[in-house]
């Protein structure tokens, strides 16, 4: 499959400069608190808010069930909540042509998501992320497709040259627009802002050419002001489901203060709102749905115990459930180590900013 608008204008774009891959915001990135080598290989970061908004929520299932005979997509609407504030959230997707001629649309979906964690992952490494200070800057990653590819392979999510070139243009091609209830303000940008890709032809004389993605204005941001958090990435992408993932991002973003006697505690609505995910016909395939994914937190050592309170009311009718779950020790050491990087990093950042006055 190909993208119309982006086919046009491939072409071969210069690198950043030398400087964009030393810079202080990159470094900091890039600088994770471990103890070997190979604990540094599991690390990656995850970005405030960005990694909470639900914008891989639309599987594949559901995008075939909403799919014209003629291949559109309609815009999607969907709204969640963030700590309270409740947000607006519009996806267009991204029309694609296949080899027949024929149109098919797509919205970013879990496959995605894995690509862009993989591209973030590949960003956390020295030579590869950059972040460029002049104008209103830029950051994002140089790559190879043998190097995404490999990257996905040894976390279990393997992929053809094929399959990453189109999540890449539908990374590349469908906008994304947040906007709070309030309407304070509006954010608006396409999941990637930037996609420098080589011909076929290209790839085929040199299958190490050169890709160079610009995330998302608030990844950039993130960066800037350093709201990210170091987790481990390994364990995120050994998850069965797109909600383990993004639940466990959320928990290791978060539940800062994650100890044996303070439990992580969420009901089923809230989760399900600010997921954007378990929109079911059925409220009991979504309870069955999310009692999986809390198997799955139990059995990889995220949490050690899950606790479920229905509220009082007629045994038949499925209000709402509330979580209750005691974090795993090996979590709660994954969360000390982050919590004192970030407190490392805002220290630097004051120093510099003290050095540079």
């Amino acid at each position: 499959m190909s993208s119309p608008a982006i086919e046009k204008a491939i072409k071969v774009k210069a690198l950043p400069d030398a400087e964009s891959f030393e810079t202080k915001q990159i470094d900091l990135f890039q600088h994770f608190l471990c103890n070997t080598p190979e604990q540094q290989k599991s690390l990656s970061n995850t970005i405030d808010f960005w990694d909470h908004v639900p914008k891989y929520c639309y599987s594949q299932v559901a995008q075939n069930k909403l799919r014209t005979k003629d291949g559109f997509l309609p815009k999607a609407h969907k709204r969640f909540i963030c700590f309270g504030k409740k947000y607006e959230l519009t996806i267009a997707p991204e029309l694609m042509i296949d080899e027949k001629g024929n149109n098919k649309a797509f919205y970013p979906s879990a496959n995605e998501g894995l690509v862009e964690d993989a591209l973030r992952k590949i960003a956390a490494q020295q030579q590869h992320g950059f972040y460029a200070n002049q104008n209103e800057g830029s950051a994002g990653v140089v790559f190879t497709l043998y190097q995404l590819r490999e990257e996905l392979k040894k976390t279990g999510h393997s992929r053809s040259y094929q399959e990453l070139v189109k999540s890449l243009l539908i990374l590349a091609g469908s906008n994304l627009e947040i906007i709070p209830e309030d309407r304070s303000a509006i954010i608006k940008s396409n999941y990637i802002s930037s996609l420098a890709m080589v011909t076929r032809a290209k790839l085929k004389e040199d299958p190490n050419s050169k890709w160079i993605v610009e995330f998302h204005p608030l990844v950039r941001e993130s960066m800037r002001s350093i709201t990210y958090r170091q987790f481990n990435y390994q364990q995120m992408m050994s998850f069965k489901s797109h909600l383990a993932r993004w639940l466990y991002k959320k928990l290791a973003h978060y539940y800062t203060n994650a100890s044996l006697t303070t439990p992580f505690v969420m009901s089923f609505e809230t989760i399900r709102r600010e997921s954007g995910m378990l929109e079911r016909k059925r409220k009991n395939n979504a309870l069955q749905e999310l009692e999986a994914v809390f198997e799955e937190l139990m059995e990889k050592s995220v949490f050690i115990a899950v606790t479920r309170n229905r509220p009082k009311g007629s045994k038949t009718q499925i209000t709402d459930i509330l979580y209750s779950a005691t974090p795993h020790p090996e979590f709660i050491k994954s969360v000390k180590a982050s919590n004192k990087r970030q407190s490392d990093l805002r220290t630097l950042q004051i120093e510099n900013t003290a050095k540079n006055r």
